[in-house]
């Protein structure tokens, strides 16, 4: 038999299990590199950033309007901060409404009642030594090395908050927003959001996908917070139990706002959040009071609705008014063949002032056909109003349009003066249409004053943080309850790191990574604190 025709000896058995072990640890090791050097899993304990992390908390869903929310918790043992032990069920500190209905869902704990099930705070990825390829950038999502309470913690316990102030830059808190200036321009300038972190900090005030429907007995009937309000041709319960609205008046016009009082257990225009429940941010009292007077109006909102022309040629809007030294409205005015984005302005003892953002567009040339529904969003945040069809940005302001007044505004803070609350309005001329997925929201209010109403320790008007040139500052997305760099009171002095950083400011050494992905949202859990059904279907990057 020739060589080539010789069988091929059997396998060692000895050198299979050989290779199959050094494959293991292979793998093994590439996963502690990669763990070490570029991705590394963390867990959120607390609500200081939601709802857009959440800490430990509880899960509701409305009997009412089938709303879908959650509740802080706030475990007992919080002994590993960074990886505390969570109570498998608990009660809420407080009294729960839905924050879209005001239906009250759970009160103080009866004798024998069951308790609720606490869900594990979401876990995250973090990429890891990202800030070497590129500058940490505002409004990323960090985790860092906590600068607060080092005699317990050393600087070993983690933090996660948004990264709002960069280095070199002088930065307050101020009517809920973020402005800084340089050495080089010391006029401040209020910081904007882009879209895609904007569209994850809204916080909702009512929609109207989900409509209640239940006779409550025992506190106030829900009335609907839409209320037509001048002319005539509004039916706000045109269709499908509610949740569409019909206008039909050929020859007139109709107006219906947005009454933020109407359900006094909701959330409203002001930066009260059902998720903080038990805070002092409001007090509800009986059923049925009103918002406490300590919570702060927000002038930043959302409104929302798909708009279906029948009939006519009469215009359709929307409007959205900020009350400041000057009242702005802004209008999304839509014709049956073009949009155009308006801004109004009135002094109190003046003729109203109209200019308008932008060109007037043709919808053909955005691809919308005549009669086909449109989604309209129209948007006011950080001084900034954007107008969106169907999901895309067609129109928006520039500081040129539309500025804050910052005199003004320090002048209003220094006063105790809390303003107004934006309002929103829908209007229909000489149509015939409907409106579906009605909705209206507000976006996060960074606070500068604590519940007693003194500053904060950074930050505020009456004290800017001034930052090195290897210095950040961060804040929590839920800003009335979080711990983060307004409030930290001590320096860090580390000389074997040469570093001696003043209070509230975060050094580019503690900086650990960018968080970018929920990858095991917040589940429920069946043995002690692991996580065994995660909510899949809420995975999600982080903006």
């Amino acid at each position: 038999m020739t060589d080539t025709a010789k069988e091929k000896a059997p396998a060692v058995e000895g050198t299979n299990v050989k290779e199959t072990i050094e494959s293991i640890l292979v793998a093994f090791i590439l996963a502690f590199i990669f763990r070490a050097f570029v991705v590394e899993a963390f867990v959120i304990p607390t609500g200081s950033m939601a709802p857009t992390l959440l800490g430990a908390h509880m899960h509701f869903i409305c009997p009412d309007c089938g709303y879908q929310f959650d509740v802080n918790y706030s475990s007992p043992d919080e002994s590993d901060p960074d990886d505390p032990r969570i109570d498998t069920d608990g009660w809420p500190r407080g009294d729960v409404y839905c924050p879209n209905c005001g239906f009250h869902i759970v009160g103080r704990k009866q004798e024998n009642e069951p308790l609720l099930p606490v869900l594990y705070g979401d876990r995250i990825l973090v990429m890891k030594y990202i800030y070497l390829l590129h500058s940490p950038r505002r409004w990323d999502v960090v985790v860092f090395k906590s600068p607060d309470m080092p005699a317990e913690t050393h600087y070993t316990q983690n933090f996660i908050k948004r990264l709002v102030g960069l280095p070199g830059e002088s930065l307050m808190v101020l009517d809920g927003n973020i402005y800084v200036h340089t050495a080089d321009d010391p006029t401040w300038h209020i910081q904007t959001k882009p879209p895609d972190v904007q569209d994850v900090l809204w916080r909702i005030i009512y929609d109207n996908d989900f409509h209640p429907h239940l006779q409550r007995n025992e506190e106030p009937t829900w009335v609907q917070p839409w209320k037509q309000t001048a002319g005539t041709g509004w039916n706000t319960s045109a269709d499908d139990g509610g949740r569409i609205f019909a206008f039909d008046n050929s020859t007139g016009t109709g107006e219906i706002d947005f009454d933020p009082n109407a359900n006094s257990t909701t959330q409203t225009t002001t930066d009260y959040l059902v998720y903080d429940n038990g805070s002092q941010r409001r007090a509800l009292g009986r059923i049925g009071s009103p918002d406490d007077e300590r919570a702060n109006p927000v002038s930043d909102l959302k409104v929302a609705a798909l708009y279906q022309r029948k009939s006519g040629d009469g215009p359709f809007r929307m409007e959205l008014v900020r009350h400041e030294s000057i009242d702005h409205t802004f209008v999304a005015e839509l014709t049956p063949d073009s949009v155009r984005l308006i801004h109004r302005s009135q002094l109190a003892s003046s003729a109203i002032s109209d200019s308008q953002i932008g060109p007037t567009l043709k919808l053909s040339d955005l691809g919308i056909k005549a009669g086909d529904p449109i989604f309209v969003e129209l948007m006011s945040a950080d001084y900034q109003v954007t107008l969106r069809l169907n999901r895309k940005i067609v129109l928006q302001s520039t500081p040129n349009d539309f500025a804050p007044n910052v005199q003004w505004l320090l002048k209003q803070w220094d006063t105790r003066q809390s303003g107004k609350p934006g309002e929103a309005a829908i209007e229909a001329d000489n149509q015939s249409c409907t409106l579906d997925h009605i909705g209206l929201w507000k976006s996060i209010y960074y606070t500068n004053r604590d519940e007693s109403g003194q500053p904060f320790n950074e930050a505020s008007p009456s004290k800017p943080v001034v930052l090195g040139p290897t210095e950040y500052f961060t804040m929590g997305d839920n800003s009335a309850v979080s711990k983060d760099a307004r409030i930290w009171p001590e320096p860090i002095n580390l000389p074997a790191e040469e570093l001696n950083v003043q209070a509230g400011r975060v050094p580019a050494q503690f900086l650990l990574g960018e968080a970018i992905f929920v990858y095991w949202p917040a589940g429920y859990r069946a043995f002690g604190s692991v996580s065994v059904i995660p909510d899949f279907g809420d995975m999600r990057w982080i903006h």
